[in-house]
C-alpha cells in the first residue's frame, strides 16, 4: 500500500519528534493533579435562577387573573352601559358559529367545486372588511343603534351567503 507524503515524512523525521519530552517537574503537576479529588464548581447564579423561577411563578398567574378580572369588567361594563352591545355580542356569537359550522360541511365540497373557494372565500373577506370598519366606528361611538344594526346585518348576510351556498350545490 502506498504510504502518503504526511506518513513517510513523519517516519522519516521520528527521532526529531521524540526529542521533546516533558519535564519532570511538569509529569509531577500532572500526577499530582490526578490524585485530588475534583473541586466542586461554586455555582454562581444559581440563586438567581431559583429567584427567576419564583417570580415567574408567582406573576404569571396574576397577569392572567388581572388580565381576565379586566376583561370580564369591561363587559360587565358594556352590559350595563347599553342592552344594544350585549344583543350584538350575542348575535356576534352565535352568527359566528353557524356561518362557521356551514362554512365546514361548504368546505368539503371544494373538491368538487374548486372555483368555489375563491368566490365563496372572497365574499368572505369583503364582509369581514365591511364589520371590521363598522367595529371600528362602534369604537367611537358605543350607543349608535345605527352601527349596531349595520354589524347584526352584516352577520346575516355572512349567515344568507353560506345558505344560499349549501342549497345550490349538493355535496
Amino acid at each position: 500500500m502506498k504510504q502518503d507524503r504526511l506518513e513517510s515524512f513523519v517516519n522519516e523525521n521520528r527521532h526529531e519528534f521524540d526529542q521533546m519530552e516533558p519535564s519532570d517537574r511538569m509529569w509531577e503537576a500532572i500526577s499530582g493533579q490526578l490524585n485530588e479529588e475534583p473541586k466542586s464548581k461554586i455555582r454562581r447564579f444559581s440563586w438567581m435562577k431559583i429567584a427567576a423561577v419564583v417570580v415567574l411563578s408567582l406573576a404569571i398567574p396574576t397577569v392572567i387573573y388581572q388580565v381576565k378580572f379586566s376583561e370580564e369588567k369591561q363587559s360587565a361594563k358594556a352590559v350595563h352601559v347599553d342592552p344594544e352591545v350585549q344583543e350584538l355580542i350575542e348575535a356576534e356569537a352565535f352568527y359566528a358559529q353557524e356561518v362557521s359550522g356551514k362554512l365546514a360541511e361548504i368546505q368539503k365540497c371544494y373538491k368538487v367545486y374548486p372555483e368555489l373557494k375563491s368566490e365563496i372565500e372572497g365574499d368572505l373577506n369583503e364582509l369581514e372588511s365591511m364589520y371590521i370598519s363598522l367595529k371600528s366606528d362602534l369604537k367611537e361611538n358605543i350607543s349608535n343603534k345605527e352601527v349596531i344594526e349595520a354589524m347584526i346585518e352584516n352577520n346575516r348576510n355572512r349567515m344568507k351567503l353560506v345558505d344560499d351556498v349549501l342549497e345550490q350545490i349538493n355535496c
